[in-house]
């Protein structure tokens, strides 16, 4: 059990992370409190002082999961949209399969909500994919031209892929409880070893952020190889065509094409570069912008140790 002393820095170490899935209206498991704490704890101390503030009304429980909101049907919408979220596994692992047959992939992990284990009606199939390197900004053109190809058929929202990184350049540069999240539940499916290099090159500050989650998942990957004939026949056509002045004038033209666009939306330019990352070395379409949606909500919204009301 923590010392008198420490409890209430666990204790607004718990509202802080339920406060983070309030965001979401997600409702979590104590096994999910435990995981995603900012703090080193016991899960059976960590029990504990769930039912101290559950009894002081600082925070509900309902069938098991834990809010910062006494709503029964916050837990109503969670149950559903994580059977949602089994139903559309299949297709999610089918899209990542296929794109694991394109030119310079290395890895394919599924992200999103669905990595969370959360669907709703309008969900994506998010992909946070790992290219060779120096290769990131070709791999990227051939999918997103296969993407425009998916609207046709209107399976676009199965392919959304929206991060791309490098695999010489795998540390993630904004070091937060929101991209710590994303690393902590991504789904690698093709390429689980790529994956692990990626979770090791951050793992110096992602202990830091969540002490009690397992860094060294040994759940075999989905897909293992698609070197194919095709695939390295391609590649290898491509490798002769200068690929890395290729790679930098596609990042280049990507650039000028996604800064127009922001433009013309009046979106803040000084947002820009946050929410659509373009580097030879990662690439990130969020123009959406959850990241500061997010990463706001907690500034603005401390932790309070006092009932809630």
């Amino acid at each position: 059990m923590q010392a008198p002393q420490e409890k209430p820095i666990v204790k607004e170490a718990i509202l802080k992370t339920l406060q983070y899935f309030h965001y979401f209206k997600h409702p979590l498991y104590p096994e999910e409190i435990f995981r995603f704490l900012g703090t080193d704890i016991s899960i059976k101390a960590l029990l504990s002082l769930l039912g101290e503030m559950v009894a002081d009304g600082m925070i509900y429980t309902h069938r098991n999961y834990y809010t910062l909101q006494d709503d029964e049907t916050l837990v109503g919408r969670r149950e559903e949209g994580a059977w949602r979220a089994q139903q559309l596994m299949t297709k999610a692992y089918n899209s990542a399969r296929l794109i694991a047959r394109f030119p310079f992939v290395k890895s394919v992990c599924i992200s999103g909500s669905l990595s969370k284990g959360y669907a709703n009606e309008k969900s994506d199939i998010d992909l946070f994919i790992i290219t060779d390197e120096k290769r990131l900004w070709i791999c990227r053109t051939f999918l997103h031209l296969f993407k425009k190809f998916t609207f046709v058929l209107g399976r676009e929202h199965s392919f959304c892929m929206n991060y791309f990184i490098d695999e010489s350049r795998l540390h993630i540069e904004e070091q937060n409880i929101f991209t710590a999240t994303e690393l902590a539940t991504l789904l690698p499916v093709y390429n689980k070893a790529t994956h692990g290099e990626l979770i090791s090159a951050n793992k110096c500050w992602l202990v830091k952020t969540f002490p009690n989650a397992c860094w060294d998942d040994e759940t075999p990957c989905v897909t293992e190889d698609h070197n194919s004939f095709i695939r390295s026949i391609a590649e290898g056509l491509l490798n002769v065509l200068m690929p890395r002045q290729v790679n930098l004038l596609l990042m280049k033209l990507t650039d000028s094409w996604w800064r127009y666009k922001w433009n013309r939306r009046n979106y803040p330019m000084h947002e820009y570069d946050l929410a659509m990352k373009t580097k030879w070395y990662v690439s990130k379409n969020h123009p959406l912008n959850y990241q500061k949606k997010v990463l706001k909500e907690m500034k603005f919204q401390p932790a309070q140790l006092t009932p809630a009301t």
